[in-house]
């Protein structure tokens, strides 16, 4: 799967968030925020395993894999990230953050690209928080899920959904631009069919073509021998027929042959 990282927006969001502005005190965590802060993720990586490589510093692990966890995100080290995120809920099950590693979790399985499993455990968290700030964004990473299955008009709907129930979600940009790329999807796909379709129609037509050429040859063959008015009246139309015919389907060839 193609990774996507747009890393001012990932910072931003990582730094501003409610959970993420909790107090922490250990030198080597706020030396990584400080790395996460400016872009700088395998330092910032460095920093938080030293501190998880010291038990002396277990009361910091809670950050310090939380952190990591987010800074793997950022490097696209998504099966790294998942195993933070198990070890998060093991470690830390009643802490407050939990809720995000949740949503983490189940965002990671389409990362690693298993959508299907993703979209039950996106919704698995809704069911679970209903009220989290985090539910908009886990609608649009199922109907990203969607869409990778090609599902596209359960991802349309769901899209639809994040912009009317949650119109300041910061997934609305997002989500808009989906629907716009759907649409366009479907307008593809139409013209996909409409070309099978044409292909279908101008083989089928090309049979025809060649049964009426060769009664139109046949019937010239037979008028050519005769020299009645009426005979080459009907010769004429008979070769004006035949050019048309010739010169419809040469014209239809060039068209499918630039379509495609």
């Amino acid at each position: 799967m193609k990774r996507i990282i747009l890393l001012p927006a990932l910072i931003s969001l990582i730094l501003l968030s409610p959970v993420a502005a909790q107090t922490v005190s250990n030198e080597k965590v706020l030396e990584g925020l400080e790395f996460l802060k400016a872009g700088d993720f395998e330092k910032a990586a460095s920093s938080f395993e030293g501190v998880l490589a010291r038990e002396a510093l277990l009361e910091f692990h809670d950050d310090a894999i939380y952190w990591l966890l987010k800074t793997r995100i950022a490097l696209g080290d998504y099966s790294e990230a998942a195993e933070l995120a198990y070890r998060y809920t093991i470690m830390f099950p009643a802490e407050e953050r939990i809720e995000e590693i949740a949503y983490q979790s189940a965002r990671l399985l389409l990362l690693e690209g298993d959508a299907e499993s993703a979209i039950l455990a996106l919704s698995d968290f809704i069911d679970e928080y209903p009220d989290s700030d985090l539910v908009p964004s886990a609608l649009y990473w199922i109907g990203e899920s969607l869409m990778v299955l090609g599902r596209l008009e359960e991802a349309d709907a769901v899209f639809a959904e994040v912009l009317n129930r949650y119109p300041s979600s910061v997934k609305r940009e997002a989500s808009r631009y989906r629907r716009s790329e759907i649409s366009l999807l479907f307008r593809e796909r139409e013209l996909l069919n409409l070309l099978k379709w044409s292909h279908e129609e101008y083989l089928r037509d090309t049979e025809d073509f060649y049964r009426r050429e060769s009664e139109y040859r046949s019937s010239l063959a037979a008028y050519e021998g005769d020299q009645t008015d009426l005979s080459r009246e009907r010769l004429l139309v008979l070769k004006q027929r035949l050019l048309e015919l010739q010169l419809y389907y040469a014209r239809q060839l060039v068209e499918i042959s630039r379509e495609n």
